[in-house]
């Protein structure tokens, strides 16, 4: 999964997410549209959700989940994030069956202060 920039015949630019062959993942899409279009977010926004869903749907994939039960299974992909470096986590990065070092270790990640 990867995030891609989008440019209609009109001119007006948003950010989608396309798969592993390079097809646009339907369910991103028409949220990323409904962020630019139907809320008039940002081409910034979307790319920014773009990647973060990216990322998100790549980490369904790679331990078979889909994507709704991911979204039941936040606190697992939270926990992922913050130890899969983008060497593991990146869209490069080898299949599953990768051991990475989980928590009581360094994060891989910053995570945002808390309260802010």
């Amino acid at each position: 999964m990867r995030a891609f920039p989008v440019r209609l015949p009109s001119g007006a630019r948003y950010w989608t997410v396309l798969d592993e062959d390079l097809v646009v993942v339907p369910v991103a899409d028409g949220f990323l549209r409904q962020v630019r279009f139907g809320r008039d977010g940002a081409e910034s926004t979307t790319k920014s959700y773009a990647h973060s869903i990216a990322l998100f749907l790549r980490w369904c994939a790679r331990t078979g989940r889909s994507w709704q039960a991911g979204a039941a299974q936040l606190g697992l992909f939270m926990t992922w994030l913050a130890h899969a470096g983008p060497v593991a986590s990146g869209p490069g990065a080898p299949s599953p069956g990768v051991v990475l070092a989980g928590p009581g270790t360094a994060p891989a990640r910053r995570t945002p202060a808390r309260g802010s």
